[in-house]
């Protein structure tokens, strides 16, 4: 984590990539001139054996001319290898300047859905790809198109003007067929989306399926999707094959018509010579990266916008100014008029929220769902920006802390467990390359987790991707909560998945934080959890915090001819 903070600047990362791929396109742009000289010079070849073999059967002649050919088309491959290899290294060294920046950039969108952070890595992909895939050799093979035409200017300058017309039409005949593709690959992905969606809803709720009889009819929602969108891919799929045909019928007709204009030239007296075989093959090399232009604009179009996201991403990222870290000697926490608004909505989901938590205090907050518990949590670790008000931990803002050296003081278990990859000890240790052992056994002793940690395949070895229940992952999130001995422990809905054990466990966790003068504060609807607090608050609808009250419930009578269920009706 230290070498991670020590990364450079936004900024200058996207400089430094900047000038890398530039360096690299130079260099590829070097070495496609020279292929295309290459290529050039192998069509000369071909004309001198016309020229100089077939009228005087010279066998020297002929296996100079060979030899010079076989080593025009080594050269040829060597370059074309070497341009790949030079964009493939461009693309991997991108990769590597992007993924630690994005990395870190998404995870400072702590407010924002996970795949929202996911697609930043995703967009790092599409760069790459741009860079060291076919779009980037095919807009390379454009720049060299001028000097194709200026060879067929010098044969002569119809030539020149012939090849410019077949690329527009093969520009135009390639865009027109990749809109065509485009908009009805877009019906088939909404579709392969929706039966997606059909798919894992049914997973999620399997037995309700599958015990109120909807399998049949979710399989026919699923089959007619399915249909559909397979109907679509390959309207798609078509659409494509025709504009290969188109791109290569195109070509062909492109170097016969040159052929053909040539004849007509010299029809009229003009000498061409062998510059007839000469304009035709060029023609076909010039009109191929117009006649690949859809699919080049479409991949473009999405490296564009990745890309965009990324400068968006990494200078939101590099603009914030570096956040001190600041002492922390009891973990004392204030909430100070604390109201937040989620953008887009007309309310505040929090209104003038006003706590103290004093180390060593209990303190567990309730409200109905959606009432802004987990949001409190978030606003607390600083993870949102509050819209007013302000949260400090021992006199400083949690939301200027440096998020490293928060993390030291402020221990947090979210609803959802997730512990990452790697093993038992390393996710305890908060994914440390080299985890302190005796802090995670201490770690693991408090919340009452180390039998049960003792009791799995590997021990602290194990690893936590699979074969754990969702109460072993959140006894082990309960100790990386508590790893390293912090002053504020935040739980949410600490009890959720535990067995009576577990929540025995968690209980008794309370105490040995309240006599250890670790503040705590949790959310719950567990009463067990609830009655262990030192103090209970109420988050309601209105966005306030008050005490919470626990009138009993009136008993309610039937209320007309209702009978109570189990009971005998009157006679």
């Amino acid at each position: 984590m230290a070498e991670a903070r020590a990364r450079t600047p936004a900024e200058g990362v996207v400089g430094l990539v900047r000038a890398e791929t530039a360096a690299a396109m130079r260099l590829a742009l070097l070495l496609g001139g020279a292929a295309t000289l290459a290529t050039f010079a192998g069509l000369f070849i071909k004309l001198e054996v016309y020229r100089l073999v077939v009228p005087t059967g010279s066998m020297p002649t002929a296996v100079g001319l060979a030899a010079g050919f076989v080593l025009a088309a080594v050269l040829l491959v060597g370059l074309d290898h070497l341009r790949d290899v030079a964009l493939l290294a461009a693309g991997k060294r991108l990769a590597r300047r992007l993924s630690g920046p994005a990395v870190l950039a998404a995870a400072a969108r702590a407010g924002e859905p996970a795949a929202a952070g996911g697609a930043l890595l995703s967009d790092v992909e599409e760069v790459r790809r741009a860079v060291a895939g076919p779009l980037l050799t095919a807009m390379l093979d454009a720049a060299l198109v001028p000097a194709g035409l200026i060879l067929l200017w010098v044969l002569h300058p119809w030539f020149a003007a012939f090849a410019v017309l077949a690329c527009a039409a093969a520009a135009a005949a390639s865009l027109g067929a990749e809109r065509r593709a485009r908009a009805t690959l877009a019906e088939s992905n909404a579709l392969a989306g929706r039966t997606s969606g059909l798919v894992a809803d049914a997973m999620q709720c399997a037995d309700a399926v599958e015990a109120m009889g909807m399998g049949p009819a979710l399989a026919r929602r699923w089959l007619g999707d399915l249909r559909r969108g397979g109907a679509r891919m390959r309207t798609a799929q078509e659409i494509g094959r025709r504009l290969t045909a188109a791109a290569a019928a195109i070509q062909h007709v492109a170097a016969g018509g040159a052929m053909i204009l040539g004849a007509a030239l010299t029809l009229q007296g003009a000498d061409i010579g062998i510059g007839l075989m000469a304009a035709m093959l060029v023609t076909g090399r010039v009109i191929e990266p117009f006649a690949r232009l859809g699919g080049a604009s479409q991949d473009w179009g999405a490296a564009s916008a990745a890309w965009a996201r990324l400068r968006a991403a990494l200078d939101r990222d590099g603009a914030a100014p570096a956040r001190p870290a600041f002492a922390c000697p009891e973990g004392r926490l204030t909430l100070e008029r604390l109201t937040y608004l989620h953008p887009g909505t007309p309310r505040p989901l929090l209104r003038e929220v006003e706590l103290a938590v004093a180390p060593g205090e209990v303190v567990a907050i309730t409200g109905a769902p959606g009432a802004g518990k987990t949001t409190l949590l978030r606003l607390i670790l600083g993870m949102y920006r509050p819209t007013a008000g302000g949260v400090f931990l021992d006199g400083h803002a949690t939301q200027q802390w440096d998020r490293e050296a928060l993390a030291r003081h402020v221990g947090y278990l979210p609803q959802d467990p997730g512990l990452g990859e790697g093993t038992v000890a390393e996710a305890i240790a908060r994914l440390s390359a080299t985890p302190d052992l005796a802090a995670v056994l201490r770690a693991a002793r408090l919340v009452g987790a180390d039998r049960m940690i003792a009791g799995l395949p590997l021990g602290y070895a194990t690893p936590v991707g699979g074969g754990l229940s969702m109460g072993q992952r959140q006894r082990v999130a309960l100790a990386r909560a508590v790893y390293g001995a912090p002053r504020l422990v935040l739980l949410d809905e600490p009890t959720a998945w535990l067995d009576a054990e577990g929540e025995a466990a968690a209980i008794r966790l309370l105490g040995r934080l309240r006599e250890a003068g670790t503040g705590v504060i949790l959310t719950s609807h567990r009463p067990a959890a609830i009655a262990a607090a030192d103090r209970v608050l109420r988050l309601g609808a209105d966005g306030t915090l008050r005490p919470a009250t626990s009138p009993q419930p009136a008993e309610r009578k039937p209320e007309g001819n209702v009978v109570p269920l189990g009971a005998k009706p009157a006679a």
